[in-house]
């Protein structure tokens, strides 16, 4: 390793999850999610292998996120919102545009005969997750009127889940059920009709059968989440530092910031480069580990934002330069997540611009 830190990405398990989602939704096909780079994994890398494997569209939450990836050549579709002044934009680079109002299409309508061309846009509606879209009881008006409108191509209609796990699942049918119905009033000349993301394949198969014809996935693709239990893939994902420094400090001794450890009797102690600003949860201080030879070796102290210390008593062996995992040889994102009282999500967006990427292929 050359870096201080890495984050290593194994392309063949992301691509390989992508086929094994797929075989089991079929013929639903899935469309992966890349937004926030991939979280933080790398939307440009993830995005070609994923197209590859023959991913027939990205998805992403901001314009930003669809115009790097349409310079990648890849395509794209932006399932977040799209701003009035971002508008002309999306449609010269012929980014799929979500639509979440009538006042939004009219718009998107406006630029696109200005321009002389078609905008191809894809509906959003809320059933029930209470942030953005058009509501599905108004739905039926509101696309028939957008359909009238000029230089649009009404490709799309989709909608998402506040909660797709099973302990959810009364709210969760119930929104299904509605959006259902709502489909089989407008559905005649949709070519994509998709719900919910990775937890949603898992948990709920309706939304990979008809009349889905496309579902999403994200977080399954890195072989996390409670489908990826579901379905048996892969961890993509692991991280990997460097020890530092080892030194014998004495019973007494404080370690890190905030005395919040004093060695209990004469320690061996490694100080690993990976801190918080890295991605490391705070959370873990005093209670999280790492794997330093094979072996698990508990944290000391107060993460710092920079560094962390480890216990390496019963590791003589241990020396500056050693390969520190602190994800992966049996440390999940998961762990990190419970540790945090948060979601495998977060901990990836929080991986630091400082950890250098690798991709194995």
């Amino acid at each position: 390793m050359n870096s201080r830190a890495e984050l290593v990405i194994d392309l063949t398990a992301v691509t390989g999850n992508y086929r094994r989602i797929a075989g089991f939704t079929a013929p639903c096909i899935p469309l992966p999610v890349v937004k926030a780079d991939a979280y933080c994994l790398g939307a440009k890398r993830i995005g070609r292998a994923l197209s590859d494997a023959g991913a027939p569209l990205l998805l992403v939450a901001t314009l930003e996120e669809a115009l790097e990836l349409r310079e990648a050549g890849l395509p794209v579709q932006i399932v977040g919102g799209i701003l009035p002044h971002e508008i002309r934009t999306a449609v010269e680079a012929g980014v799929v545009c979500p639509v979440n109002d009538l006042q939004l299409a009219r718009l998107i309508s406006a630029e696109a005969e200005a321009l002389g061309r078609k905008a191809c846009i894809d509906i959003q509606i809320d059933t029930g997750m209470g942030r953005d879209g058009i509501r599905c009881a108004e739905a039926d008006a509101v696309i028939r009127a957008i359909r009238k409108l000029p230089g649009l191509d009404c490709r799309g209609i989709y909608s998402h889940f506040p909660g797709a796990l099973p302990e959810f699942k009364e709210y969760t049918h119930a929104q299904i059920a509605s959006f259902k119905a709502l489909l089989a009033r407008v559905e005649p000349g949709f070519q994509f009709m998709h719900f919910g993301g990775s937890d949603g394949i898992g948990n709920f198969p309706e939304i990979h059968q008809a009349p889905f014809t496309h579902c999403r996935t994200g977080l399954a693709l890195y072989g996390l989440g409670s489908s990826a239990k579901i379905l048996g893939l892969t961890p993509a994902v692991s991280l990997r530092a460097t020890l530092a420094q080892v030194r014998e400090l004495p019973g007494g001794a404080n370690v890190g910031y905030n005395f919040t450890h004093c060695l209990g009797g004469d320690c061996r102690v490694g100080t690993v480069a990976l801190g918080y600003a890295d991605g490391l949860p705070l959370a873990l201080s005093n209670r999280g580990e790492v794997v330093i030879r094979g072996r698990r070796c508990r944290i000391l102290g107060r993460i710092s934002m920079d560094y962390v210390n480890v216990d390496l008593s019963g590791l003589p062996e241990a020396a500056p330069g050693d390969e520190v995992i602190c994800l992966g040889d049996g440390i999940a994102v998961d762990d990190w997540a419970a540790a945090k009282g948060t979601h495998p999500h977060e901990i990836l967006c929080s991986l630091g611009r400082r950890l250098s990427r690798r991709y194995l292929t």
